[in-house]
């Protein structure tokens, strides 16, 4: 079942000082189905962070048919984006309060959660993260990458039926990306109901190591030029024959559909 649909969304920017427009979808559409972990790939400026801020309500298209979640349109219930929780490139922790005050930030911010239950929920959030003893650290006294599980945290303490994550680990060195991308799959793979996450990237290893589902685009006028489920289940290490097999194999597309050579 769907829980996320754009259908025939387009988005045009006029581009200063010139007549021309810079079109990023055209008539696009796209699916995303509940539970899924679904990785949009493509070159830079095809529209991968665009469409998390158009399904979280930041961003209106130019014009659209549907932007569904739930079989609801957000443009006619603005509530359903309550449902979400984002996760950006960098952590974005407010540097004068605690990891634990800014994930009382995010609790007060939504509103979704009871006050009495924000204890509980972050108690479970920051153990599952192994974050327990930092939890009264300020952001400047950890490192980045325990910011960067604080942000997740603070998304997760809601409990969103979606996460929306744009390039999360990009700015981490290998070593911790590797080490959160294996902790977010725990966190996610756990749950006796998966929530929904759309995760944005540029690193092809790594929506072959965690993706149920990968999105290829193509260049602006953005359109899907190839999709595929990844059945393989997890714990996944790059170093498996079926992950680099579907490396290899989204490596090609790029190649040949998305004009990007990798």
């Amino acid at each position: 079942m769907a829980e996320i649909e754009l259908k025939n969304v387009s988005l045009a920017f006029d581009q200063p000082r010139t007549k021309n427009r810079n079109i990023v979808y055209e008539n696009f559409d796209i699916e995303i189905e509940k539970g899924s972990f679904t990785f949009l790939l493509g070159p830079s400026g095809c529209g991968k962070s665009t469409f998390l801020n158009i399904i979280n309500g930041l961003l209106t298209p130019t014009t659209a048919d549907t932007i569904a979640v739930d079989g609801k349109d957000i443009r006619q219930h603005p509530d359903l984006t309550r449902k979400m929780g984002y996760v950006f490139q960098g952590p974005r922790l407010l540097p004068w309060k605690t990891l634990k005050e800014n994930a009382e930030f995010g609790l007060k911010g939504l509103g979704v959660q009871p006050k009495e239950k924000w204890p509980e929920l972050i108690e479970k959030y920051f153990e599952m993260a192994g974050l327990t003893a930092f939890m009264n650290h300020y952001p400047s006294q950890v490192s980045g990458g325990m910011q960067q599980r604080a942000a997740i945290v603070r998304a997760w303490v809601n409990e969103p039926e979606i996460l929306l994550m744009d390039e999360p680990f990009s700015h981490l060195d290998e070593i911790t990306a590797a080490e959160l991308r294996r902790e977010l799959v725990s966190l996610w793979s756990r749950e006796e109901e998966r929530r929904t996450i759309v995760f944005v990237t540029h690193n092809i290893a790594e929506a072959a190591q965690m993706g149920s589902d990968v999105v290829v685009l193509t260049p602006t006028p953005s359109r899907i030029c190839y999709r595929r489920e990844i059945d393989i289940p997890w714990p996944r290490s790059s170093t498996d024959e079926g992950v680099f097999a579907i490396e290899k194999e989204l490596r090609q597309v790029f190649a040949d559909r998305a004009g990007v050579r990798v």
